[in-house]
This record gives structure tokens, sequence and C-alpha cells, in this order.
């Protein structure tokens, strides 16, 4: 099912505010400091691109997972970059404290990889079943003309045997079957 710009903008915005957010809240609460500005609307804008040249058609679970996974690695690195620049400060990003963010990178990978895919399908399953009730209403209101398979109607000249006419042949009479005796 291929969208239009407007669903496809909204589906790339969706997944990367998702990706970004939940990164920068990781980052916050395992580190104690704050993302500068910059970083976030670096990702945002990254992650946002990125995510508009897949969004051309419906993508599986697999595919969303994956690139939500990728996404977080890059969003690890871009703001364990940002939170190390030297104006920030001097805080250390390596050792555990590094590999404990990239950890919950990994979970909220994990888990918003799964909420977005699963979100895709349950949005693309209302959006099919809404363009079938506005097709059954369209085919409703333009009339029989508007169906795609036109039923052949009989020619009203054509003879019919009386017994079709009669139903005689639906008539079914009790008793042995014919041809066998009865003992």
């Amino acid at each position: 099912m291929r969208q239009y710009w407007g669903f496809r903008a909204a589906r790339a915005a969706m997944f990367a505010a998702t990706c970004v957010l939940l990164a920068a809240l990781g980052h916050v609460l395992m580190s104690g400091m704050p993302i500068p500005g910059w970083a976030l609307v670096l990702a945002f804008g990254v992650v946002g691109t990125a995510a508009w040249f897949v969004t051309d058609c419906e993508r599986g679970i697999p595919f969303v997972v994956v690139s939500t996974v990728m996404a977080q690695a890059m969003l690890h690195t871009v703001f364990s970059t940002a939170q190390a620049h030297p104006l920030m400060s001097s805080h250390d990003m390596s050792g555990t404290s590094s590999y404990g963010m990239l950890g919950v990178h990994l979970l909220a990978a994990l888990l918003s990889g799964l909420w977005l895919a699963y979100g895709e399908r349950a949005a693309f399953t209302v959006l099919r079943s809404l363009a079938a009730r506005l097709l059954i209403s369209l085919r409703l209101i333009a009339g029989p003309g508007f169906t795609p398979h036109q039923p052949r109607v009989r020619p009203h000249h054509s003879p019919r045997p009386l017994q079709l006419i009669l139903l005689v042949h639906a008539i079914i009479s009790r008793g042995p079957p014919r041809g066998v005796p009865v003992n």
C-alpha cells in the first residue's frame, strides 16, 4: 500500500520522535546530564530524513525493529559525543555507564521497535477497513452500474421447459427404490 506525502511524513515524524525522545530520556537518566538542544534537533533531522526514505510502503515487524536498533545505535553515539563536548563538561563517557547506556538503548530500541511495528500494522489495518467501507458506500450510492462484473441477463424469448417452471423435478416421493423387490 503506497502512501501520499502527508501520511508518509507523519509516519517518519512518529518514528523519529519516538526514537529520539526515548534515546534522549535514557541518556539523561543514565548520565544525569542534559543533552544540548542542537544535538536533539540534529538527531531528529537525521532520523526523520532516513525514515522518510523507507516509509514509501508498509514495512514488516523485523524491518522496523532492525531500523530502530540501528537508529538507537546512531543516537547513542551522537548523544554521547554531544554530552562529552568540551563546552558542556568534562564528563567521561567511558566505562560501565557507557555500556549501561548502550544496554538501555538496545532495550529502548526493541521496545519502541515492537511498539512502532505493531502500531504501523494497526494503522494500516484501520486504513484498509476505512477504504473498504468507503468503497462499499460509494458503490451503494453510485448504483448497480458501478459494479465491476455485470451479471448476464437472459433474453425474454428463451423458452423454459414446463418442468422447470412447475418445479416437478424437486418433488421427492417416499417409498422403496424402484426395481428393488421387497421381501
